[in-house]
């Protein structure tokens, strides 16, 4: 049974700036066949090659030097010589998001970013970006509005190509596309795959399996518009977690693919044009161990294990064969190989020695069959070990008497989060979160563990007007010791603290407020630990104490404030920030009122600090 589609075969490109487009199109019946290989392979052979000449020959340079486009979308094909500095302008509405779109960058090899560049502007000629001779070739610019480009290239007698896709983002064409995407595997597709994709498809994925892994890619069917350089659609991958990694690769036409990245984390760039929308592309993605055979990692409240699959299958097992301790926990994949350990139950065992603590848990081969075996016995050993700063991950691979080990490091996952209420059943979900003045502020700090034997103790919390915490600083509590009148600390149970303040601002009219705690996370059962020492005036090491430590930033608090006019005087807040005034707006004292308080401020402060020289203070400001 054949599947008949139109395809549209000649590619519309940008000639000679100032003259017509042309857009010779045509297009022909073929069947997509799915009972005779041969014939598809011909018909894509000739859809190549018919393809490929008709787009070589439609791709005319722009000659000129700058030119100035009006229309909502274009490709544009520069080739610029020696000496040249020319700017060429998109004018677009400034109610349009224009999306610039680089998939050929030939510049001079040889030159100096400073004396050769293509240079990408917005329409108030703010600069969107810079690319460099030794820029990756493709790239993306979004700025609401018209663009310019300039190009500006050094003495040396070369040939610079430069081929780029404008077009406006409308709610038209805009395509509902691409994720953050977490897990062992998976399948990324085109949209509307296995049917064509839409026109002006832009989509970004970004994906991540567990630490110590790494991903694998396997295209089953790539059948996107046929170039030679990949000029019109491609699917752009890079090694890392962003489009600044390094380029894995550049796909494009009809092929398939195998690739394996080199870090735990895949970024998956699909875009395309106007024209010859044909079925897009499918790809599976699986972790797989960083080494040959296994990788560990620990989270705050588990162990995960990748086993290659190949390997387990050479030593007589399958995932069916193996389990942990408890017989009942088996494998959460079998491709890829995955065990999620948790560290409170599966037969995990929790040790306390030298001043560390250990969750240990192992992956048993149990092949199946009669009475006998021949097959070497299998044991994984894995081991989470915790101490001070950090975790350190150690697993143990035994085949009769061979043990191999590996070690890497890991970290709890700690939170912290507003509350409305000293009850600590209604969080915050509000950011910024929006407080009178002298309010309480409620505070829970949190260790993302099942293991009921551990406890959390807020150690330090400062303040600062500032995300970046520079200063001034504000201590709540320093190394145990409460360093505000109004900081209150509320009994802590398993895997939490909470404490309280009352709310305030800084002086100089700072709106906002961050806070940085350092949490310390203790062994429950442990008298000597740090949890239980409170308040330490001089800091050392504590040599007898199982604790980990970690920072958790929160932030901003805003005040409110009872109208525009006494916000006037606020700095040192970003511009664009956005205050939702359902919310209530922020609190700032009026003209008169600051005055008398500021003259307040300065006979109280400069009577404390004639006291107590050193260290910066706040003052409550009290509400009219």
């Amino acid at each position: 049974m054949h599947k008949e589609v139109r395809i549209p075969f000649h590619h519309p490109v940008l000639v000679e700036s100032g003259s017509s487009e042309r857009s010779t199109r045509w297009s022909a019946q073929w069947t997509r066949p799915e009972s005779d290989p041969g014939l598809g392979r011909l018909i894509t052979l000739l859809l190549f090659v018919t393809t490929s000449l008709a787009q070589e020959k439609g791709v005319v340079p722009v000659a000129r030097c700058g030119a100035s486009f009006a229309e909502s979308h274009k490709p544009v094909q520069l080739q610029v010589n020696e000496n040249t500095d020319c700017t060429w302008n998109i004018d677009r509405p400034s109610n349009e998001t224009t999306r610039v779109i680089f998939s050929i960058l030939d510049l001079n090899p040889g030159a100096d970013c400073s004396q050769e560049n293509i240079t990408i502007f917005d329409e108030n000629f703010d600069v969107l970006g810079v690319l460099c001779p030794n820029a990756p070739r493709i790239n993306v610019y979004e700025s609401p509005g018209s663009v310019h480009i300039r190009v500006s290239t050094d003495s040396a007698a070369f040939v610079r190509t430069a081929y780029f896709l404008y077009y406006s983002v409308t709610p038209e064409n805009a395509v509902d596309c691409g994720g953050n995407l977490r897990g062992y595997s998976g399948t990324i597709s085109s949209p509307n795959y296995p049917n064509r994709h839409p026109h002006f498809a832009f989509c970004l994925w970004h994906l991540e399996v567990p630490k110590n892994a790494k991903v694998k890619l396997s295209f089953s069917e790539i059948f996107i518009e046929i170039d030679p350089l990949c000029r019109f659609d491609l699917i752009a991958l890079y090694d890392g977690p962003d489009t600044n990694s390094p380029v894995l690769d550049i796909l494009c036409g009809r092929t398939v693919a195998e690739l394996e990245t080199t870090s735990n984390t895949l970024t998956l760039l699909f875009s395309a044009d106007y024209a010859n929308s044909y079925y897009g592309f499918s790809v599976d993605y699986s972790a797989i161990p960083q080494s040959n055979n296994s990788s560990l990692s620990c989270s705050g409240d588990s162990m995960t294990v990748i086993l290659n699959p190949d390997y387990i299958n050479g030593l007589g097992y399958n995932a069916l064969d193996l389990t942990l301790i408890d017989p009942s926990c088996v494998a959460q994949s079998a491709k890829p190989l995955v065990f999620e350990v948790p560290f409170s139950g599966c037969g995990t065992v929790k040790k306390v020695e030298d001043h560390l603590i250990y969750y240990t848990n192992t992956i048993h081969g149990r092949p199946g069959g009669g009475v006998i075996t021949r097959h070497k016995e299998l044991q994984f050993i894995v081991t989470c070990e915790l101490d001070s700063d950090s975790t350190a991950e150690i697993m143990y691979m035994t085949t009769d008497d061979v043990i191999h080990d590996q070690q890497e490091s890991g970290k709890y996952d700690v939170s912290l989060a507003f509350y409305h209420t000293q009850d600590f059943n209604s969080p915050v979900l509000d950011s910024p979160y929006f407080i009178d003045l002298n309010d309480t502020v409620y505070l829970q700090a949190s260790v993302g563990t099942q293991d009921p034997d551990l406890t959390v103790f807020v150690d330090t919390c400062y303040t600062s007007p500032q995300s970046t915490f520079q200063a001034p600083n504000y201590d709540l509590i320093r190394n145990g010791c409460t360093k505000d009148d109004t900081y209150h600390n509320f009994p802590s149970g398993s895997g939490y603290a909470r404490f309280s303040f009352s709310a305030f601002r800084f002086l100089n009219a700072h709106t906002s407020v961050y806070l940085q705690c350092r949490v310390v996370i203790c062994d429950i059962n442990d008298p000597g630990s740090r949890c239980n020492k409170g308040c330490i005036t001089r800091q050392r090491r504590d040599l007898n104490s199982k604790v980990w430590k970690t920072h958790a930033v929160l932030g901003p608090i805003r005040l409110k404030r009872h109208s525009e006019s006494e916000a006037s005087g606020s700095f040192n807040e970003k511009k664009d920030e956005v205050i939702k005034t359902d919310q209530g707006s922020l609190y700032v004292v009026g003209i008169p009122v600051l005055v008398v308080n500021v003259a307040i401020f300065a006979l109280v402060l400069l009577k404390y600090y004639r006291k107590e020289p050193t260290g910066y203070r706040y003052l409550p400001v009290a509400t009219q």
